[in-house]
């Protein structure tokens, strides 16, 4: 009763918004250049296969370099951390703004993604330290709300942007942004911080998790061209023999990378296997609506990026609610009935498939946020608070690397079911219909497993002490 009555202080509040601006602005670069997509196909002369890579090399880059949050806590104070963050995100816009073909504009995104990968870990880091366990669930709410009110704008403020300027308008937009974050932060992010001398990075095992993921995305990606290649077998086998190396690692050594052995807390697995399922669904359906609207609609960007708006909104606002419900009820019912909804909305998108409006999109998504969020958000939540306050740092970077991870899977499996080889627009919109009910229904797979994963995590949770 002692912990419930301790408040949280203002500055810690004022931490969290800070650091969530930052996070924020960089979710919203990644969500507004979604919409921008057949633009850059048209202007650089480049197949959907390789202009998705500005979203999985951004994301593939975020999640690496979250896998290096608990040496740059050990190593850094809070402070520090968030400047890196900062200038790096900074640099990499620099680079966006001013890049003169599609393989400079994409050193720039991956040089943003060191920034995004710092900035999101700091967040919930602040969390876990400085929010007491009986007021987690509505802080955690609170910074998955920061963060999810960037897919609910970026859309809509890419594809206005782009209608009415240009892609490159989308970073100079954001300037401001960065300013606000640096003023509301810097002087109030918890700076107390003890050089733990004794933590040594293991750079081995950094470099065998780094191989297996990019083999993974790339070996996804030789898959767009529909055949079996020496290639494909190669980067699949690098990808095993790479993972395979870096779980023995991490058993045979003393150095630290990522704690993978918190993963033996059969709750938290299982929740985080939902929790990374349910990310990769979110990028593949906001890969797929923005490109299905305008290649199948022949709607216009400022359309394609209202679609997803409401939704997006609606399930941001919504995050604080189902942090208090976690708090109040537990994970039990926010975790089936959000799978629920997001299963029963999934077969309606594969039902329609084929004569979907602008409105049916827009309507059935704002639907698939309500249930997807409230399962998502609850996934996380539920399974650090099955860890011990030591261990939560290491879980915290897990689920936001995975989350990372599997949102890069996400959009290079949309794009790989979406492969587009036509050259008129009637050929090229019969195909992008029938690749965007195929990822539906590949969705729709995804949300029976996950009633699997979450029957599992509630088989083995834990009661909470608060």
């Amino acid at each position: 009763m002692i912990e419930k009555k301790r408040p949280v202080s203002r500055k810690v509040v004022l931490a969290i918004i800070g650091t969530g601006l930052l996070a924020f602005t960089g979710i919203l670069t990644e969500t507004s250049m979604n919409v921008t997509f057949p633009d850059l196909m048209q202007q650089f002369g480049l197949p959907i296969g390789v202009v998705q890579w500005l979203t999985t090399g951004y994301l593939l880059t975020v999640s690496l370099v979250m896998t290096i949050s608990a040496v740059l806590k050990a190593k850094f104070p809070p402070r520090t951390i968030y400047m890196i963050a900062l200038i790096s995100f900074l640099i990499g816009n620099v680079i966006a703004i001013l890049s003169p073909n599609f393989q400079v504009l994409l050193v720039g995104r991956i040089i943003q993604g060191v920034g995004t990968g710092v900035i999101t870990t700091l967040i919930f880091n602040i969390i876990l330290e400085n929010v007491p366990l009986s007021q987690i669930g509505r802080y955690m709410g609170i910074g998955v709300m920061i963060l999810s009110l960037a897919p609910a704008f970026g859309p809509i403020f890419g594809g206005v942007v782009a209608y009415f300027f240009g892609w490159r308008e989308i970073f100079w937009f954001i300037l401001p942004i960065l300013l606000i974050s640096l003023v509301i932060a810097y002087k109030n992010i918890p700076n107390q911080h003890t050089v733990d001398r004794e933590y040594v990075f293991d750079f081995l095992a950094f470099g065998l998790f780094s191989t297996a993921m990019i083999a993974i995305i790339s070996a996804l990606s030789v898959l767009e061209h529909g055949t079996f290649s020496p290639l494909l077998l190669g980067l699949s086998a690098l990808a095993v023999v790479a993972f395979g190396a870096f779980v023995y690692r991490s058993g045979h050594t003393t150095k630290q990378f990522l704690n993978i052995s918190i993963l033996r807390n059969r709750a938290t697995l299982f929740a985080l296997l939902g929790y990374a399922l349910f990310q990769m669904t979110n990028l593949a359906v906001n890969f797929t609506i923005p490109t299905y609207i305008q290649l199948v609609l022949g709607a216009t960007t400022l359309a394609a990026g209202f679609a997803l708006m409401p939704g997006s909104l609606l399930g941001a606002l919504l995050n604080p609610y189902y942090g208090r419900m976690f708090d109040r009820i537990g994970a039990r019912k926010p975790l089936l009935i959000g799978n629920t909804a997001f299963v029963i909305v999934m077969v309606l998108y594969a039902m329609f498939a084929q004569n979907l409006t602008v409105f049916l999109m827009t309507f059935f998504y704002a639907l698939l946020t309500l249930g997807r969020n409230l399962a998502f958000g609850t996934s996380m939540t539920a399974g650090l608070a099955q860890l011990s306050q030591k261990e939560r740092g290491d879980g915290n970077a897990i689920f936001n690397t995975s989350q990372q991870f599997t949102g890069a899977v996400g959009t290079t499996v949309a794009a790989l079911f979406m492969h587009i080889d036509g050259h008129s627009s009637v050929s090229v919109a019969r195909q992008t219909a029938t690749g965007a009910q195929h990822v539906f229904l590949f969705l729709v797979g995804v949300g029976l497993i996950n009633y699997l994963w979450f029957a599992l995590f509630l088989k083995n949770e834990k009661k909470l002490d608060v």
